[in-house]
């Protein structure tokens, strides 16, 4: 069971060194228990050089049965607790760092009226961490930024929040109602969220590239976001009636924010939960049913910083 867990986890990652950060171990050893499964297996699961590291058409092929096997494995544990305790009366909600207070605490008001009684306990981490905690059976359900795109994983929308533009005050955009993407090639991209939302964050990456935006600065924590946008270094992508960190980190500078022209970008919120856990008698079944009954909220107005 623990090869098919390295073997996720470099699949995945397609790094052996993160994937063996991940796996809090060291990249030798990860290697050698690769190899040990391709031999078993007779198959060579991924082409390796110094640079790169991809899937073969095996590894591709067994991807997704390698989830579910581990997916099947790690229900046994609930499971059997479900069959000789009863159901549980606690689930473990993860959320994202950058899930805004008020998407929280609708949804957790929402899981209590649903579901009386049930305690939650809440479990904070990047969505990387969290979706990976979800399909190893330590969580019950997780708000993440999506698209989130895994087999083994249910998820539905609890909030869509259109996306704008955030630029220095002073960089050639003063009086502007609104901005194209083209009109901002000559700033760098400032990309942020790569544990938060790497689908997303790809598809903006495109997005950029389409529009001649070809420059990239790339931030580990929105923290540093004012120290490349506010100088007018770079630009970056918020949720135009952000009211989480982003906002915050924003509140005293002089910047603009602005629609974008041309492309209609949102930030949608999911609650992800695993899909085998979804039936009769399992607590995650009542949350889940609490999730899909909410509508989504209208967007609120945009907010204006400098």
């Amino acid at each position: 069971m623990w090869h098919l867990r390295y073997f996720i986890a470099v699949a995945e990652e397609l790094n052996f060194t993160r994937a063996a950060q991940r796996l809090s171990m060291s990249s030798s050893p990860l290697s050698r228990r690769i190899q040990d499964l391709e031999k078993a297996l007779g198959q060579q699961l991924f082409l390796r050089d110094r640079r790169t590291t991809a899937l073969t058409p095996a590894g591709e092929a067994l991807l997704p049965l390698a989830r579910d096997v581990v997916a099947r494995f790690d229900a046994i544990h609930s499971a059997l607790a479900s069959a000789v305790r009863g159901p549980s009366s606690t689930a473990t909600l993860g959320i994202g760092g950058e899930i805004p207070a008020a998407i929280r605490t609708r949804v957790l008001d929402t899981m209590h009226t649903a579901v009386p009684g049930m305690e939650i306990d809440i479990r904070p981490g990047a969505a990387r961490y969290l979706l990976n905690a979800l399909l190893a059976g330590e969580l019950d359900m997780a708000l993440v930024s999506g698209p989130v795109v895994d087999p083994g994983l249910s998820t539905h929308p609890v909030s869509r929040r259109p996306l704008g533009i955030v630029v220095a005050a002073g960089a050639g955009f003063d009086g502007r109602v609104s901005v194209r993407l083209e009109e901002l090639a000559p700033l760098a991209f400032a990309m942020y969220g790569r544990d938060d939302s790497p689908t997303l964050l790809k598809h903006f990456d495109a997005l950029m590239h389409d529009a001649g935006v070809h420059r990239r600065v790339t931030v580990e924590s929105t923290i540093g976001l004012p120290h490349v946008v506010s100088t007018g270094h770079a630009f970056t992508i918020i949720a135009l009636d952000e009211t989480g960190v982003v906002k915050r980190i924003f509140e005293d500078e002089q910047v603009l924010c602005l629609p974008i022209d041309g492309t209609h970008l949102e930030l949608t919120t999911v609650a992800a939960w695993r899909r085998d856990r979804q039936k009769p008698g399992d607590p995650v079944a009542g949350l889940a049913d609490a999730v899909t009954g909410l509508a989504l909220p209208a967007p609120t107005a945009q907010p204006s910083y400098g």
